[in-house]
Formats: structure tokens, C-alpha cells, sequence
């Protein structure tokens, strides 16, 4: 089984491409596709297009600057299932506001904020999950595992690899022909092959913060705008000037943008693999002098890790999976506020960790950050991985 996986040099913002080769059959994956350097992305986007077709993109949060290239990307291949956390409307209204107070919002952004599913099977996708939050604090089940259970493929295709989540959709509907469907949390998605499964699992944990800020975002929602809004309506507001002050006023109720949700994905195999080859990093693959014994990929997004008590919820649910984990790519872009040491101290087979970051005005990634990553990692161990073409970062193995 050949393993390839990359974080493409996009930019302030993240696409990830991973792909898995068995047998002649392929299996694609997409986590994120999004930057403030529009012409990087562009380019990375073209280069996984030309891959071929997406099995599965994830997408971590509505940030635009982590989805303003899905369309693109809609346009230039095909993306059978798009998996994203869901939002309720004062957390949607968290990813308009953001967009507004820092000038990014956008008429498309707006037309796919508004109702994701309709926008995305428009363009083609056929299955749209959406990942249940965990509530902080609240203690999660036991960790969901997921077995073939002898179906017929999902695939439009007979390529041999299929997809499979841990437990049927707590609630599913028919749009369009497409299915959209609602995905309890702790669920996972196994990948098998003739209907037996492989040691290869892709597991989405979308982590919900603490509510007492979005409580007050809520009630400054609305005191401007009068109770019982809805997606429709917000975004009604964000098209006119008086509407986007007013979102502006109520964003300050956040004091900063890490009040979201984000969902996180680890990408990588169940159990320690048998390495027989290993190169990286992405652009000139080359074997390392010290090899990695784990590959397994852990994505953070944005989430809002600088408290112990986040930390320990992570890797909580990923309890039984941290010990394959190779490569981190740190919250948030490597900003301090969402960092906290012990995501690095937790990860016992930790080998190198990514930020993904190009000009931004808010200092990421932070020197502090990068200072402790380095003391514990060495210099090889962090990877800058920016708008530049050659910074990107990538792991390929057969294993």
C-alpha cells in the first residue's frame, strides 16, 4: 500500500491532499482548500485536480481563508462526499462576522455560508455529512471503531477501495438526488477494500468551545437584531453596510476569533505500520537521514488549544491513535493563543510539526511557538510550510 500526503505552500490558510494507492485502486482526500494568497492556492489547486477525482474532502471550519477555493477546486475534479462540522446559527453567524470584521467577506462566501449542502451538491458533490460537535466538558462515548459490514461499494466506480463511517447517520435526506446527512460524534471513517478493512482510518473530531462567549455573541446578535435569526436572515444582514457594522459591534463580544467550531482530522493507519520505503518532504522527495517510525497525520484547523482542559478532549478521543501520530500541524496557523506545549509533550511518536502560514497581520506563526517546537523537535522538526513553492511539506511511504 503506497501512502502519500502533503501540505501544499498555499499560503495564510491550508490544503492538504492525501492520497492511497493498493492494488491498482486509489483513494483521495482533501482536508481544507483555502488562502489569502489567491494565486498560491491557485496553482496547488491545479495540482491536485490533476490527481484526479476527491473521494473525500474535509473541510475544518468556515473561515474563508480555509474555503475560499473549494469552488475552484469543484470546478476543476470531481468531489464525491464533503465533510464538515456542523454549525448551529450562532456559530454561522460566528464565520460571517469573522469574514466581516477583517474584510474578507465575499458574494461567493456568502452564497456558500448560507446553505452549504444546496451549494455544494449544485456543483456536483453527492454526499454532504456534517460532523456533531463534542460540547466541552461533556464526556464522549466510547470511541467508535468502524467494521466492514459486507455492503455494496458507495463508489460510483469499481477501483476496489470504498468508504465506509463507523455507524449509520444519526439523520439523513435526499436534496436533489445528492444525500445530506447528519454524523454523530466519535464516528470515523474506515477505508476497505473487497469489503475487508485495511489499516488505514481517516477520524474527523470536530470540538465545540466554551459557550459563555457565543452566549454573549448570541445576546449581542440580538440586541441588534431582534431574536430568531436565522442563516437567511444573517447573511441578509452581512450584504448592506449598516447590517456589517452592526456584525462588527456583536464580533466584539468574542474579543477573538477562536470561539469556533473547528474539526480536526487524524489521517493515518489503526496500528504501528511496516515502513519498506519513506521519503519527504513534498517537491524534492528524498530519503530522510532519520526515518519516521509513525505516519499518521493529525490536522488541527483552528482549533482553540491553549487550555489543558481542550488538549485533554483531543487526545481524549484520539487515545487510541496518538501513538501513530508522525505529524502535527499546529492550530491555527502557530498562533500562541491556540497553542498549548503539552499537544506537542502528548504525541509520543511526534516527529515534525507543520504550521501553515503566509503574510498575515497577526504575527503567525508566533516565535514562541517556534522556539518550543525546535527545543523539543530540533530544527528539522519544524516546518514552515508558507506561500513559497518549495516550503511545502509531505510524507511518502509504502508500507
Amino acid at each position: 500500500m503506497e501512502i502519500t500526503m502533503i501540505q501544499h505552500p498555499v499560503g495564510q490558510g491550508g490544503l492538504f491532499s492525501g492520497e492511497l494507492q493498493s492494488n491498482n485502486s486509489v483513494l483521495r482526500w482533501v482536508y481544507d482548500c483555502g488562502s489569502n494568497q489567491q494565486d498560491r492556492l491557485k496553482e496547488e489547486i491545479i495540482y491536485v485536480a490533476s490527481r484526479g477525482s476527491i473521494d473525500l474532502l474535509f473541510l475544518s471550519h468556515l473561515d474563508s481563508d480555509h474555503v475560499n477555493g473549494v469552488d475552484r477546486l469543484l470546478a476543476a475534479t470531481c468531489v464525491r462526499e464533503v465533510v464538515l462540522p456542523y454549525l448551529s446559527a450562532s456559530e454561522f453567524a460566528v464565520a460571517v462576522a469573522t469574514d466581516v470584521s477583517t474584510g474578507a467577506l465575499s458574494g461567493t462566501f456568502l452564497e456558500f455560508v448560507t446553505d452549504p449542502s444546496k451549494w455544494l451538491i449544485a456543483r456536483g458533490v453527492r454526499t454532504v455529512s456534517f460532523v456533531q460537535a463534542v460540547v466541552e466538558g461533556r464526556p464522549l462515548g466510547e470511541w467508535l471503531m468502524p467494521e466492514p459490514d459486507g455492503e455494496a461499494t458507495r463508489r460510483d466506480d469499481n477501483r476496489g477501495l470504498t468508504i465506509q463511517w463507523s455507524e449509520p447517520a444519526i439523520k439523513s435526506r435526499v436534496v436533489k438526488g445528492a444525500t445530506v446527512q447528519n454524523i454523530a460524534a466519535g464516528n470515523s471513517i474506515a477505508v476497505t477494500q473487497d469489503n475487508s478493512r485495511i489499516e488505514w482510518l481517516l477520524a474527523p473530531y470536530a470540538h465545540k468551545p466554551s459557550g459563555r462567549r457565543i452566549a454573549e455573541f448570541q445576546n449581542a446578535l440580538e440586541r441588534s437584531f431582534g431574536k430568531g435569526l436565522t442563516r437567511s436572515s444573517i447573511v441578509a444582514h452581512a450584504r448592506n453596510e449598516p447590517g456589517r457594522e452592526k456584525l462588527k459591534e456583536c464580533y466584539g463580544a468574542l474579543w477573538s476569533d477562536h470561539n469556533k467550531v473547528s474539526m480536526s482530522l487524524y489521517a493515518g493507519p489503526q496500528a504501528s505500520p511496516i515502513i519498506s520505503n519513506l521519503q519527504l518532504p513534498f517537491g524534492l522527495w528524498r530519503t530522510p537521514l532519520q526515518p519516521m517510525t509513525e505516519i499518521g497525520w493529525l490536522m488541527t484547523g483552528d482549533a482553540d488549544l491553549a487550555a489543558r482542559r481542550r488538549v485533554n478532549a483531543l487526545m481524549t478521543h484520539y487515545a487510541k491513535l496518538l501513538d501513530r501520530v508522525g505529524v502535527l500541524v499546529l492550530p491555527h496557523h502557530g498562533s500562541d493563543l491556540s497553542f498549548h506545549r503539552d499537544l506537542i509533550l502528548d504525541l509520543p511518536n511526534l516527529n515534525a510539526c507543520v504550521v501553515a502560514a503566509g503574510p498575515n497581520q497577526y504575527g503567525h506563526p508566533h516565535s514562541e511557538v517556534f522556539k518550543f517546537v525546535k527545543n523539543f523537535l530540533g530544527f528539522d522538526g519544524w516546518h514552515h510550510v508558507s506561500q513559497h513553492p518549495t516550503s511545502g511539506y509531505g510524507v511518502r511511504a509504502v508500507i
